[in-house]
């Protein structure tokens, strides 16, 4: 939540495409990365970078071997809340509903 928190503060200093990878930090061979959605809403990606070396979240085949989650912060009590989860919904699910806030 930390990584996600400072992109959406970095989202509100500055121009941020759409759909792109902002942020990301390495320990080893996990790697955990997050995107920027729109306004409010955030993906955080997770993996393990020796079996998927070039995730993409917005497709079901990208998503193989990662777990990912939105994020959609809640101005009202300031804080992130949970929106999906990618082994919750499925991977085909996660990726229509990430690129549809991606592109929308």
């Amino acid at each position: 939540r930390e990584l996600t928190e400072q992109t959406r503060i970095q989202s509100m200093t500055e121009s941020i495409p759409r759909g792109e990878e902002v942020a990301g930090y390495c320990n080893g061979s996990l790697t955990w990365e997050t995107h920027y959605l729109k306004p409010d809403y955030f993906l955080a990606l997770f993996y393990d970078d020796t079996k998927e070396k070039t995730p993409d979240p917005y497709t079901k085949r990208g998503l193989k071997d990662c777990q990912a989650w939105i994020f959609k912060y809640d101005r009202r009590h300031s804080r992130l809340s949970f929106q999906a989860r990618n082994v919750e919904i499925g991977n085909k699910a996660f990726a229509r509903l990430a690129h549809h806030l991606a592109t929308e």
